[in-house]
């Protein structure tokens, strides 16, 4: 970001701008109780967000438990988000309608059977609202609520805390019973009145009017009239009667709790946030993922099965990070068993995976698209937001809008689409479960596969709009998210199993209370350090001498291999170039003669090879992290671009592809020696990777950045990198409609360039997934507070060397400051987010392709 600028920043709640506004009603009039009148205690906010999700407790069975979960948003959202800080509080569990509620109300209702659906749907409604007037509607918490009450802070002051309500995440069926709405009604959306029919509109003028203008409240006197109309005259719950007071707003006769607890000024809808894990990756993307597999389904030839190129695609991706991205399933078209994390590892590696198998100008829509979509995914799940990175949300959401809406008028009607063979047996499980249960109604079960279209008519596309205003109100999304929720259910599953299953709930309520005391008592003795080892250091490698080389053995081993070309003296010649302080040119020290790189001795002529290197980095959100590079499955590393390479709209990165880790002992003698002694040195063993010529990559044009492996034509193909260069490790997919290629590397046996299973061919290309982490695509964005500016995203060209140029690039120290003590790692799985018209496949011959070296 620019040193002489300054924006808002919006993270935490505790710092948004809901919490600042409760903050200043608080020190008003009218707060304090008649008691204490004249108390001079400071004022402060509790902010409580509440979370709850139903959950299955185990694999068989229909056992199952409903959580409501409480935290306190004045600890930082860092701290909430680790399962083991214990900032998750079980509130309460609400329980269901008990198994004879079917046949005591039948024994009663004269209509139970005609309307047996609607008299349930309204019993879980009233049970809900019920458990949630019973914990609200306790007096001291509605003393605190109104007038604060005392509590003295651990600095030894004594301040008044008033709990407030902030936000609560829960999915879509439960915002239904939190706003006291009717699922999927004429007007769908728990925020605002939109009707049914302008779902589709997202990012249009008439879209954002009705966000602004036709916010939902809450309708009491409605409510009590349809109330009055079940309960005195005996009218059915989805009456006209009733419905008469309801449908216009697509109410339900159910009396809200919050409203009737913290009075008619508390609007339930605006604590209602937004869940991008049910409506983003396991909604929207998900919904567009299955009808892309459609597409390829229509598309395919018996010949060529267009979905058997996507999952082969998607196995060949190498796993990155710590759980960021992991490896595929055998067929991830057919969605088996996938989480929320799978599919938003699908949509960071989508563009690859799907691009050139439709023809065009669907190719080249569907890669817009995809491009668009992981980019508004990997903003919203920013753990830190400008002003800046807000304005481009808006514009992203405007954009997708009107991509999605070309994607279903253009190329969904070019394809004639059907359902995928596991929605037809879905299907048919579902009538055959209808046709048991009701023998009076025929159900033509038939096992073709009906005709299915794309829609756009789902609240999930519509609530993609509501991101902006909400991390402006209640800070970034990760905050409030679902998965905190979703992650505590894996401590009342586990309690579960130490029940004996009769009724479970109130055992696994005593047995987390006294695991809760425990583990209290258990911090106090203990006082553990949360701070990882050596985070302070740009990078460590084990300090073991277990795996010795000698040099001229290792050469000798396989001397025709093109990477080990001039090994010795290049290595020389990198030791040399450090130790005299030279900054980093890629090696290339023309001015050193042999006799300058004999002055360099190496202890034994022996270098000691290691497995690993961490690489410790800085994140845009000012925390720190760190890379796994080995040269094995995390090989990929990228370094900073020299000032000097860094011209308007050039590339901001240079990538290597680790070969080898290792360090020496090594001593400078000769003229120009300063220190005769021993030092240890460690060095990487490198390929380079280039950026391609004439392609251009960035948000303009919609297209990853696309680099290639340097030929070993080039003299320094193949070098070394000190380590204190690397800024992050790197995941790139390979362009799988540009094939592969022999050019590249001009050998046929083995070689330590190659990796398993790419013995005989390399890649033509690889694209840089910017998407794969929060961290990465703010470094391509150029926005990362601190951070130098990337920008190939907002760009639209790049640097690239011409044909024999020489290259004297100076490369820059990579070394990022510590600016944080605490080390929590980004694994945003996530966590988690480039082409134009006429796609990306490039359409040069292998032997006229040329990469710049650097």
């Amino acid at each position: 970001m620019n040193p002489d600028s300054s924006e808002r920043v919006y993270g935490e709640i505790y710092s948004s701008d809901v919490f600042l506004e409760e903050h200043e009603r608080i020190q008003g009039p009218g707060n304090l109780p008649n008691d204490d009148l004249g108390c001079r205690r400071e004022r402060v906010v509790a902010a409580l967000m509440f979370s709850s999700d139903a959950t299955h407790l185990a694999d068989f069975g229909n056992a199952k438990a409903w959580p409501i979960y409480m935290m306190l948003g004045n600890l930082s959202k860092y701290v909430r988000s680790t399962p083991s800080s214990g900032a998750l509080h079980h509130l309460a569990y609400i329980p269901s309608l008990p198994d004879y509620f079917d046949e005591f109300v039948a024994g009663f209702h004269p209509s139970w059977r005609s309307q047996h659906p609607h008299i349930k749907a309204h019993c879980r409604r009233e049970l809900f609202h019920n458990i949630w007037r019973e914990i609200l509607s306790d007096p001291e918490f509605l003393h605190a609520y109104q007038y604060g009450f005392v509590i003295k802070c651990i600095d030894g002051i004594e301040r008044r805390v008033y709990p407030r309500i902030f936000t609560y995440s829960a999915d879509y069926p439960e915002k239904v019973l939190l706003a006291t709405i009717r699922d999927k009604g004429l007007c769908p959306c728990p925020r605002c009145l939109i009707p049914k029919t302008a779902i589709q509109d997202l990012g249009t003028t008439e879209d954002w009017n009705i966000r602004t203008t036709r916010l939902r409240t809450y309708h009491g006197a409605s409510v009590a009239a349809a109330r009055r109309a079940i309960y005195n005259n005996g009218r059915p719950v989805r009456g006209a009667a009733v419905d008469e007071s309801l449908r216009e707003f697509s109410g339900v006769p159910t009396s809200n709790a919050f409203v009737d607890c913290l009075g008619s000024q508390f609007n339930p809808s605006s604590m209602l946030t937004v869940d991008l894990l049910h409506e983003i990756e396991l909604g929207v993307w998900k919904s567009l993922f299955t009808h892309l597999v459609r597409i390829l389904h229509a598309a395919s030839t018996t010949s060529e099965p267009l979905v058997v190129c996507l999952d082969e695609r998607y196995r060949r991706i190498d796993t990155f990070g710590d759980g960021g991205i992991r490896r595929f399933s055998s067929n991830s078209s057919e969605m088996k068993k996938m989480a929320a994390r799978d599919f938003e590892d699908l949509l960071q590696c989508a563009i690859p995976c799907f691009e050139g198998l439709l023809p065009e100008p669907h190719n080249g829509d569907i890669m817009k698209l995809l491009y668009c979509l992981a980019e508004w995914h990997a903003l919203a799940k920013l753990r830190i937001h400008t002003d800046t990175t807000l304005k481009i949300l808006g514009e992203l959401t405007q954009e997708f809008g009107v991509l999605i809406r070309h994607f279903r008028d253009s190329t969904c009607v070019a394809f004639s689409t059907v359902e995928l063979p596991r929605e037809t047996a879905a299907r048919q499980r579902h009538d055959a479960a209808n046709q048991s249960s009701h023998p009076s109604t025929s159900t033509a079960t038939s096992g073709q596969r009906r005709s299915k279209a794309f829609t756009l008519a789902t609240v999930k596309l519509h609530f993609m709009g509501d991101y902006v205003d909400q991390i402006r109100r209640f800070g970034s999304t990760d905050s409030y998210s679902t998965q905190l929720g979703e992650q505590a259910h894996s401590t009342i599953k586990s309690l579960y199993g130490l029940t004996n299953k009769k009724n479970p709930m109130q055992q696994i309520g005593a047995k987390y209370s006294r695991n809760r005391h425990f583990r209290d008592t258990e911090r106090k003795e203990t006082q553990e350090t949360r701070r990882a080892d050596h985070i302070d250091k740009h990078h460590v490698v084990a300090p073991y001498n277990d795996c010795p080389i000698n040099l001229f053995a290792f050469v000798r081993e396989n001397p025709m291999d093109p990477a080990k070309r001039n090994f010795i003296s290049k290595l020389k010649g990198h030791l040399l170039g450090r130790i005299l302080g030279r900054e980093f040119d890629a090696d290339m020290h023309d001015d050193f003669t042999e006799d300058d790189r004999n002055t360099v001795r190496i202890r034994n002529n022996t270098i000691f090879r290691h497995k690993t290197i961490c690489i410790n980095y800085t994140t845009y959100d000012v925390r720190r992290d760190c890379s796994i590079l080995n040269p094995r499955n995390r090989r990929y590393c990228m370094v900073a671009a020299p000032e000097s390479d860094l011209e308007v709209n050039s590339h901001p990165f240079w990538y290597a592809a680790v070969l080898g880790i290792f360090h020496a002992e090594v001593q400078h003698t000769g003229p120009r020696s300063l220190n005769l002694g021993w030092r240890k040195m460690e060095f990487l063993w490198v390929r380079w990777l280039g950026v391609e010529p004439d392609y251009v990559s960035g948000r303009n044009v919609s297209r990853l950045p696309k680099i290639g492996f340097v030929p070993d034509s080039d003299e320094f193909a193949f070098s070394f990198l000190d380590p204190a260069h690397i800024i992050r490790g790197c995941h790139l997919i390979p362009t799988f409609s540009g094939g592969r290629t022999k050019t590249l590397l001009n050998y046929e046996g083995p070689t330590e360039a190659r990796f398993a299973g790419d013995m005989s061919e390399d890649w033509l290309n690889y694209y840089v997934n910017i998407f794969v982490d929060r961290d990465m695509f703010m470094r391509y964005l150029g926005l990362g507070i601190g951070h130098r500016e990337g920008g190939t995203t907002s760009s639209s060209q790049v640097h690239v060397r011409e044909s024999g140029q020489e290259d004297d690039h100076d490369m820059e120290r990579g070394v990022i400051e510590d600016e944080e003590e605490e080390y929590l790692t980004d694994k945003e799985a996530g966590a988690g987010h480039d082409h134009d018209d006429g796609g990306s496949v490039d359409d040069s011959d292998d032997e006229d392709h040329h990469y710049d070296a650097l």
